[in-house]
């Protein structure tokens, strides 16, 4: 295992390539083979194809004569052919009524033996969409002023989604509502029901949406505990993903196991060491989102980051998720184990950064209880998976606002999880943080500092008013919250307060203290014993510090470096740094034994056979060039952390960017 790269700076720009302009008698060569050859060479690209035009809002079957529907554009479209809009239906609303595709085909994950095993991605059926492509599709509405809409009609009485697409999806400008997958029975012993995914898109590929609104959209799984029958995604089900000044709203996901209210994200099925499909949200809000379940989580959104087999990284840039919320399912009686976390963001699998992002208002609510030794209830803002099922790699935290958030309606605003890396990039604002599950350090991959964390800038206990604005939000204009303000306008953004306001630097560098042993690995590894008389020497903590453990000297970190935590002799180990973290709680901050404390280490023996070794690596970073609303930051003087500079005259200007803000 090797370390990840902590975050990068901001780069502008271009891709860097030169220009070539070729020789005259080349050019010359080059236009008399054009001449003679009427037409394409083989192998050559076809020239790009006109774009098609809608010219109605009618959505009929058949279409109406002379007219060009969205349906038969769709059908009618080459690979990535752009669908656009006569200007005339600027605003208007296509109200889709025809299910184009009942049996809609995409991939979808496979579990099969006894207990359940992943078996990759295979042809499974999503069951009805009102439209549907198997290629990649392109619609764009950028031309319109006020956009165009996708409405599933049917409701309740014929649930249908909106929009199918195997293959990448680009939509400008265009706002998908009404859509409503549900799990169907279907006559099938391999699949016995059709696959709740998306009720407003389903996208397996890249999702692109650009000046996008989602919202409206509903998945509905099984009362029974299935993987098939859950319901995943209530607006948008994608593998990968690309948001830009877009809003996932008041969305709703509910069954038995269902997760992102708002967004599901695979993040990449096939991507082979952290490339594939991107995943990345800027300039969005992710607000009044809603998982009700037995198994509820990531009511804004849900990451795989990668799925089970792949690692990758989801990165949200000066957005806001705010007041989505994960509940318990009423109608269903509690048994067995129930599980209720990540109001605002849940990483399944991967990693997750965050840069100039707040994260605000969010809820976790249900029946608190504790499953083979875990908590089932946790981060009313951001929560990490648990054990074995998945792995999580790291949370990158940059400029980002995480306060508010509650877990029956206590603050709880952060639950990290069993990451591997907890790590900031600075001047952040955070309330309450909970790494009482982080993985415990590795002496073999040279991680004894696995919190590196706090940094420059970074404040935790930070009470709501102190960082937000929370009295003055701004709203959407029409998209109603289903979340924790069910019924009101869904919260775009939250303005800064006090303590966020002109506090991160144009650059900026940090150190990170990358500590490690060798020689472990025996009975006579006293290393834990090392660490106990450098916590007495902490008034903090007295002399007495950790006496209720006994003797430590026989503990020792055994390996091997992949499944450590599987091996019988390493629980020792593991339980020791749980018990030093749980004594040390409330007394050395919320994060501890982080960079400052492996600081006061030095590289060189501990005794006869230990040799420590203690690094810094140094990392620059550079505040975001724009804030949420497409406002620039201030380029000399400090700028503010999260989602939205201070209101005022950049707000105002900013207000007419894109119909969503």
């Amino acid at each position: 295992m090797s370390y990840q790269t902590l975050g990068a700076p901001d780069r502008a720009g271009t891709d860097g390539r030169p220009t070539w302009s070729p020789p005259p008698w080349l050019a010359a060569l080059a236009g008399a083979a054009l001449v003679a050859a009427a037409g394409c060479a083989e192998g050559e690209p076809a020239p790009p194809k006109e774009p098609l035009v809608v010219d109605t809002l009618e959505d009929a079957e058949p279409p109406p004569a002379g007219l060009m529907t969205l349906r038969q554009a769709i059908a009618a479209a080459g690979p990535g052919q752009p669908i656009r809009f006569d200007p005339g239906l600027d605003g208007g609303v296509i109200e889709l009524a025809v299910v184009g595709e009942p049996h809609s085909i995409l991939p979808g994950e496979v579990y099969a033996g006894g207990p359940p095993t992943f078996q990759g991605y295979h042809d499974r059926d999503y069951g009805p969409s009102a439209l549907h492509a198997s290629k990649d599709l392109v619609i764009d509405a950028s031309a319109l002023p006020h956009g165009i809409t996708l409405r599933w009609a049917g409701g309740d009485a014929r649930r249908a989604r909106v929009l199918a697409v195997r293959g990448n999806l680009t939509l400008r400008n265009v706002t998908v509502t009404g859509g409503y997958s549900a799990a169907e029975p279907r006559d099938d012993t391999a699949q016995p029901f059709t696959l709740a995914r998306g009720g407003g898109l389903a996208v397996w590929g890249t999702a692109r949406l650009e000046g996008c609104t989602v919202s409206g959209n509903r998945v509905l799984g099984d009362d029974a505990a299935s993987r098939d029958r859950g319901a995943y995604g209530g607006g948008i089900y994608a593998d990968g993903l690309q948001l830009e000044d877009a809003v996932v709203a008041g969305n709703w996901a509910m069954g038995y196991g269902a997760a992102g209210g708002g967004i599901y994200s695979v993040g990449g099925a096939a991507n082979e060491g952290g490339a594939g499909n991107p995943t990345s949200l800027s300039r969005c809000s992710i607000s009044g989102n809603r998982v009700t379940a037995q198994h509820a989580y990531g009511g804004g959104v849900f990451t795989l980051s990668g799925g089970p087999e792949n690692v990758a990284t989801m990165t949200l840039t000066s957005c806001t998720v705010a007041r989505n919320l994960v509940e318990d399912h009423p109608d269903l009686p509690q048994a067995g184990q129930w599980y209720h976390r990540g109001g605002g963001i849940y990483m399944g699998g991967g990693s997750l950064s965050l840069v100039s992002t707040t994260i605000a208002g969010n809820a976790v609510t249900g029946t608190p209880a504790v499953f083979g030794g875990k908590p089932n209830l946790g981060g009313g803002g951001v929560a990490a998976t648990i054990g074995d099922a998945h792995v999580v790699e790291d949370v990158r935290l940059r400029q980002s606002i995480l306060v508010g958030n509650t877990v029956n309606g206590e603050p709880g605003d952060w639950f990290v999880g069993s990451l591997l890396f907890l790590d900031s990039g600075g001047y952040n604002l955070v309330g309450v943080l909970d790494v009482s599950q982080i993985l415990v350090p590795v002496p073999a991959w040279s991680m004894l500092s696995r919190k590196h964390y706090p940094k420059t800038g970074d404040c935790d206990g930070v009470a709501a008013a102190q960082a937000l604005d929370l009295d003055h939000p701004r709203r959407h204009p029409s998209t109603l919250s289903v979340g924790t303000d069910a019924g009101q306008l869904a919260v775009l953004s939250f303005p800064p307060a006090a303590l966020a306001i002109d506090r991160v630097p144009a650059a900026y560098t940090l150190s990170y203290t990358m500590a490690g042993y060798n020689g472990f690995g025996g009975p006579d590894d006293d290393f834990l014993e090392h660490v106990l008389t450098r916590l007495r020497a902490d008034p903090r903590l007295g002399q007495d510090f950790g006496a209720g453990l006994g003797d430590l000297s026989g503990v020792s970190w055994y390996g091997p470096s992949r499944s450590w935590p599987s091996n019988p002799e390493n629980q020792p180990w593991i339980a020791a740094w749980r018990s030093i973290d749980a004594l040390a709680a409330g007394r050395l901050g919320q994060v501890i034994l982080g960079d400052e404390f492996w600081d006061g280490f030095s590289s060189g023996p501990l005794d006869g056979h230990l040799w420590l070794t203690v690094q810094h690596e140094f990392h620059a970073y550079h505040r975001t060039s724009t804030d949420q609303l497409g406002s620039t930051r201030p380029q000399g003087a400090a700028g503010d952390i999260g989602a939205i500079e201070q209101l005022g005259e950049r707000e105002a200007a900013a207000g007419a960017r894109g119909r969503s803000f």
